[in-house]
């Protein structure tokens, strides 16, 4: 019997494009910096899905997620984006030589309105994701199963968000 598992989610509303990211996709959506085409860190210049890779739909990044005074908040950026960061070949090698600057990377979201604070209410965010059917929302697995009829949960490095996968560690998102 597994106990004390959950996982950490990124859903769409049903009536928006399909999509399945990277962990590295992710961040490259809401970094504050990124790697330019040198290797250097630039400030973030995806505006589209698209931008980051020409497979993703063409739509205005907009990401829903917590606060920086929330838990769920600290289980994104170690779960998600430390990890997406090391996927990165630029982001890898700043790791190893400067592994300071390289946790301001992955701890420091954009605050150009791509990825929003929407409070600690998750609720409030699966009601954005009615209303906005481009736009992500960050929040625990249990709300995602609650709201299957309106929402999707996006698959993150191949797998679902999806309780086997959960439970097992397949998807990225699990957490004890």
């Amino acid at each position: 019997i597994n106990i004390g598992f959950d996982g950490l989610t990124i859903a769409q509303s049903k009536q928006g494009t399909p999509i399945k990211l990277s962990l590295a996709q992710l961040l490259l959506a809401v970094a504050k910096e990124v790697p330019g085409p040198d290797g250097k860190l630039v400030p973030n210049p995806n505006k589209m899905w698209s931008d980051i890779d020409k497979g993703l739909p063409n739509t205005k990044i907009e990401v829903l997620g917590p606060p920086p005074t929330s838990g769920t908040r600290d289980s994104f950026h170690e779960l998600l984006l430390e990890k997406g960061a090391k996927q990165i070949p630029a982001l890898a090698a700043l790791k190893k030589s400067d592994p300071k600057a390289f946790d301001r990377v992955w701890k420091t979201l954009r605050e150009d309105g791509v990825y929003v604070e929407a409070g600690e209410n998750d609720n409030l965010i699966v009601q954005k994701l009615e209303q906005n059917k481009n736009a992500f929302g960050v929040f625990g697995y249990s709300f995602l199963e609650e709201n299957t009829a309106k929402l999707r949960g996006v698959p993150l490095n191949g797998a679902e968000p999806e309780f086997d996968n959960i439970t097992s560690g397949k998807y990225p998102g699990a957490r004890r």
